[in-house]
């Protein structure tokens, strides 16, 4: 996976990642189990220190055996009317990349993108009952046997470029399953996929999805062996 450190947010292996998508504004869509949504949602960090609360992006949870991960947001004018007076959920829907003065991401609220080779993606993916889940890219058409006996297919490394991550987790300090949540920039044309284990009562093992610039294409692997769609 291209992860961004903790250690060195703002920068990636060749130390240009905001050289490279600085000034570029990107559509920003929410992907939750196979289902695109305009936006993500900007919630409230409370700095109990100053005592106010500052808008960000958010993923995972707080907790034992959990992590949440925080973005911080800069609001539009009309934006910020609206996120304070607490009566309605405000979505950033664009965005580019800034830095904050400590040198982490932020993200900075804009009305149009002008940039279709990347899509700035919030991963809400959920995981089986006494499971985990996985992001990851397509399938290579090899397979491996698992410890059980069964064949299992290869896949390529997930191809986005992972701004912030999150752990969700179930039962106490995650013992019973966990998982991750991500914010990352998504390639057009790379095929990428959400995994999930546990006990899943009938929902599908995975979505993939494609992003031609304009949306999210999502199907189950069933659904593309049918159609053809990608």
């Amino acid at each position: 996976m291209n992860t961004v450190s903790e250690r060195s947010p703002v920068l990636d292996e060749d130390g240009q990642l905001l050289a490279r998508f600085r000034g570029q504004i990107y559509q920003v869509v929410t992907i939750d189990h196979g289902k695109t949504k305009e936006g993500a949602r900007v919630e409230r960090l409370q700095l109990k220190g100053a005592g106010i609360e500052i808008p960000v992006l958010a993923v995972g949870e707080e907790g034992r055996g959990r992590r949440r991960g925080i973005v911080s947001v800069q609001l539009d004018r009309d934006s910020w009317v609206r996120w304070e007076a607490k009566n309605e959920e405000v979505l950033l829907k664009a965005a580019h990349l800034g830095a904050t003065k400590a040198g982490k991401i932020k993200f900075l609220e804009r009305e149009t993108p002008n940039n279709e080779d990347f899509l700035l993606t919030v991963f809400r993916t959920p995981l089986g009952f006494c499971g985990s889940n996985s992001h990851t890219g397509d399938r290579t058409g090899e397979y491996r046997e698992s410890s059980w006996g069964e064949q299992t297919p290869v896949f390529h490394p997930f191809p986005g470029i992972t701004l912030e991550h999150g752990v969700i987790a179930q039962g106490c300090a995650g013992r019973a399953g966990s998982g991750e949540e991500l914010i990352a920039l998504m390639p057009r044309e790379e095929v990428f996929r959400t995994g999930y284990s546990g006990r899943l009562y009938g929902g599908p093992s995975a979505h993939y999805y494609k992003f031609d610039g304009q949306r999210v294409l999502s199907a189950t692997w069933e659904e593309r062996a049918a159609s053809d769609i990608f």
